[in-house]
């Protein structure tokens, strides 16, 4: 036999080995059978970031219905903060801001065990796939605008960004973010997402977990978020979050 050939019978049949013992060791132990189980998450995207609450219903031991509200914020990769260059504490801005984006995402998906715990101490891997309608607002920026300045006074009005209006050199500062609510305009689309998640807990009945993975979202049209750039209509993210929740035999 060769020596690449030995190679990887060798490692075949311990992986054969290891499954059946770990399946032993899973039947062996006592369990307790949960049905249902809710948790709180929060993380970091490539453009933002977001806050998650998840429910799940055990179809069997190895896999289980996910219902899901995820609320996250998204921004243009290209945004750079400036200030005005002649005053302190005044608060920076985003130039050529249009619209700030929020998103809400209902969806439904499945989670599937890949490989199970071993001990209480272990690590649990499952793989997880959810989708559902992603809407998104997209409410627009107020900036504090100079409309007469001297050297002992300055008099600025809150207007609405407007890219053919205002540049750096009557721009003061960002205004209060409640501004410009009833302006929101809805954009409807659709998300999915495809991730590993990684429960590490030494309890049972709680949920300690961290979570990776890629989320995309589509709209019906292109979204305006900063001028002098080309509009987006889908958004792919890389995400991680961690999880903290609880499991339930009701």
């Amino acid at each position: 036999m060769s020596k690449p050939i030995y190679i990887l019978t060798s490692l075949v049949a311990l992986l054969l080995s290891v499954e059946l013992f770990s399946q032993e060791t899973i039947f062996e132990e006592t369990t307790t059978v949960f049905k249902t189980e809710q948790s709180f998450g929060v993380g970091t995207h490539t453009n933002g970031f977001q806050a998650t609450y998840r429910h799940g219903k055990y179809l069997d031991g190895f896999s289980k219905r996910i219902y899901e509200i995820e609320i996250a914020n998204v921004k243009d990769p290209r945004e750079i903060k400036s200030i005005y260059p002649f005053e302190e504490d005044v608060r920076g801005y985003i130039f050529g801001k249009l619209n700030s984006f929020f998103i809400i995402r209902p969806s439904i998906g499945n989670q599937r065990v890949l490989f199970p715990k071993q001990s209480i101490k272990g690590v649990s891997i499952t793989s997880l796939f959810q989708f559902g309608p992603s809407i998104g607002f997209a409410k627009p920026v107020y900036l504090n605008i100079i409309q007469e300045e001297s050297i002992t006074s300055r008099i600025v009005s809150k207007e609405r960004y407007d890219p053919d209006k205002h540049s750096t050199n009557n721009i003061y500062s960002r205004a209060s973010f409640f501004n410009g609510f009833e302006e929101i305009k809805v954009f409807p689309g659709l998300f999915a997402k495809l991730g590993l998640h990684f429960d590490y807990g030494d309890e049972r009945e709680l949920i300690k977990s961290a979570e990776v993975g890629v989320t995309i979202d589509a709209y019906y049209a292109k979204v305006p978020i900063l001028a002098f750039n080309e509009d987006r209509q889908f958004y792919p993210n890389l995400y991680i979050a961690i999880f903290i929740g609880n499991r339930s035999v009701d």
